[in-house]
């Protein structure tokens, strides 16, 4: 019995690390939606997440990284659930439309997400991070069947990211509806792809899966 508690306490500890750092980065989340990169610090941070200032650093060795990690895990949180549904549509042109439905639906079931990715879209090189890739490769997919119109391919993706950005402030500043938005912004950014309006409302009439979140996503 002694010898079993000794092998399991590894396990323990390596599972409240985990708990310890899972809440810093939630916390860094929550911070950083609220105040932005550049005011939040450390202490906002572990005194939201109840940890110990000094924990911060057996996880962590600065603002930085704990920042990085904060922005991964969020576009990650937000591109998993966008690439489980659009592997469910066999045609590119409905996977990229529920994909942008999806990801609108998301915010606005989860405002504190919205607040982060507005605050971390002035970042050099967030149109490289986890979404962006994720848009340019549903683009370039329903381009390759022939079907969207897009006049310069090098910009119109850019374009239509901005656009989305734009709009979900809009969401976020109660200048949008958040009713029926996931379908009015999602056909808007069809339009820019060259799509007609009769397949534009075809598309965006589609049932999209139900949204799956736990309560780590709080």
């Amino acid at each position: 019995m002694v010898a079993s508690a000794e092998k399991d306490r590894p396990n323990r500890m390596s599972r409240k690390r985990e708990r310890t750092r899972g809440r810093l980065v939630d916390a860094a989340l929550a911070v950083i939606a609220e105040k932005g990169a550049d005011a939040a610090t450390i202490n906002d941070i572990t005194e939201t997440a109840d940890v110990g200032f000094g924990s911060f650093y057996n996880h962590f060795s600065s603002k930085e990284e704990i920042l990085a990690a904060a922005i991964d895990e969020m576009l990650e949180r937000i591109g998993s659930q966008i690439d489980g549904t659009v592997a469910q549509f066999p045609d590119p042109r409905e996977a990229l439309a529920a994909a942008l439905r999806l990801f609108i639906s998301l915010l606005i079931a989860k405002p504190q997400w919205a607040k982060f990715l507005l605050r971390i879209s002035s970042i050099p090189g967030f149109n490289k991070a986890g979404l962006f890739p994720r848009l340019f490769r549903d683009i370039r997919k329903a381009e390759e069947t022939g079907r969207l119109r897009i006049a310069d391919s090098g910009t119109v993706p850019y374009a239509v990211g901005g656009a989305m950005l734009f709009l979900v402030i809009a969401l976020q500043d109660g200048d949008l509806p958040a009713a029926g938005a996931p379908e009015r912004i999602t056909a808007t950014a069809l339009r820019m792809l060259g799509l007609t309006e009769e397949e534009i409302a075809s598309l965006v009439s589609r049932r999209l899966p139900a949204i799956t979140l736990d309560s780590s996503d709080d």
